[in-house]
């Protein structure tokens, strides 16, 4: 697939320079319309004693997808396109699909998306008659293209590796999604984002969750959490899906279908809930100490901690972990006990770290805390009964003189209203 991939850059490249008009519809950034040229796998089903259930088995071949006159959105209008030239060696047959929509958002994303060498899966299967469906997805956008053969002479299915042919093709409906997947922590509020593209009339949408092996049709109530968003708009219909404070139930694939008088498209879409743990550190006990780490409320369970002693891991026979408490929203706490010595006598006192690592961070959680050795208990001890006393002391000499003050001013109080009776 490498040499594929590097001629379908170049291929795109020469596509986007060998028109003037279109080089001047660049330069002054204006739409432009480009020619996206893929490759993608042909996923052939054949009968026989194959991988697949049934007796079939499932073949893939190499071919190259063309997108023609895919418009990329620019600031003015204009009507420059690009002309779709394969080359003389062609190395796989070619599947070329005119596309008349309007500017797609993603457009440039799609431009760009192979020659950047990221992970990228593109799929045409045979739906029935002269309609194929292409499932193009990279890690920010997800697409459905229902695809319809302008002439068909002979099944495809037939062409051989050796025939490098050209499959002139008319793009019907596209539904979109962007991103196919979401990572979210709770109480946040999301939109599972689907998109059809192309006039059709009858459309029936449906939502589906997978979730612990189960599935529901999500049929959202007014006033509720979770609804949809029917909306016709001038360039795509919109049916995205919002949920208000996602909850750990809510995590699973989401499956928009979109059914129409003749097609059924569907976008996948995956939602995980990440909560990182609340960690918090404390020390009881004097002539015992013990050291208690607390996690609460993370998502989801995998969680390890673990105990440092000035820097370096520090294992114990005393070292006790309770089990995962769940709490009612679906997220978890766990506990862990260290049993430590007191340093001895003269000795700095002793550092110890927590250290919590989870999915849902980069980088573990580290609370620490001090045990101080025997003297320095001892002489905090000592030293904060000295001070209790001199303060003791203090409050009481304090006492005593605002006392004898209050009574001195009361005393002459009494003479004045004395001398006044008389």
């Amino acid at each position: 697939m490498d040499t594929t991939r590097i001629s379908s850059c170049l291929l795109r490249l020469m596509l986007i320079l060998h028109s003037p008009e279109l080089q001047g519809a660049i330069l002054a950034g204006q739409p432009h319309a480009v020619d996206v040229v893929l490759p993608c796998s042909h996923v052939l089903v054949e009968e026989g004693m194959g991988r697949g259930m049934g007796g079939l088995s499932f073949q893939r071949r190499d071919i190259t997808l063309v997108l023609q006159n895919v418009t990329i959105i620019g600031d003015e209008e204009t009507d420059p396109i690009t002309d779709y030239v394969p080359p003389e060696d062609v190395e796989t047959t070619t599947f070329q699909a005119t596309v008349n929509f309007p500017p797609l958002p993603f457009a440039k994303r799609l431009l760009h998306a192979e020659c950047e060498g990221e992970e990228m899966t593109c799929e045409l299967s045979h739906l029935y008659t002269e309609f194929y469906v292409v499932h193009l997805r990279l890690p920010d956008l997800s697409l459905s293209i229902l695809l319809r053969v302008e002439q068909q002479d002979r099944d495809l299915a037939e062409i051989t590796e050796e025939e490098k042919i050209i499959v002139p093709m008319t793009v019907d409906l596209l539904l979109s999604s962007f991103p196919p997947s979401y990572l979210t922590s709770t109480s946040k509020d999301i939109s599972l984002n689907c998109e059809l593209w192309g006039s059709s009339e009858e459309i029936k949408v449906e939502w589906h969750l997978q979730s612990g092996g189960k599935g529901q049709m999500i049929v959202p109530e007014e006033g509720t959490r979770i609804s949809i968003e029917p909306g016709t708009f001038v360039n795509s219909q919109e049916m995205s899906l919002n949920i208000k404070g996602v909850r750990v139930q809510d995590e699973g694939t989401y499956i928009c279908t979109v059914n129409t008088k003749q097609h059924q498209m569907q976008q996948i879409i995956k939602l995980q809930v990440r909560d990182p743990p609340l960690v918090t550190l404390s020390l009881t006990g004097s002539s015992q100490p013990r050291l208690v780490c607390r996690t609460d409320r993370y998502y989801p369970l995998d969680v390890e901690i673990s105990w440092l002693r000035g820097g370096e891991q520090f294992t114990h026979d005393s070292h006790v972990t309770s089990s995962h408490r769940m709490n009612i929203d679906g997220t978890f706490n766990l506990t862990s006990y260290l049993s430590v010595p007191i340093p001895p006598t003269g000795a700095p006192p002793d550092i110890y770290t927590c250290s919590v690592s989870h999915i849902s961070i980069s980088d573990p959680i580290e609370v620490y805390t001090s045990v101080p050795p025997k003297d320095l208990e001892r002489s905090m001890g000592i030293s904060g009964f000295l001070i209790s006393s001199v303060i003791f002391i203090l409050g009481i000499i304090m006492w005593k003189k605002r006392w004898a003050h209050g009574s001195d001013h009361s005393d002459g109080r009494d003479r004045v209203r004395l001398t006044q009776t008389e």
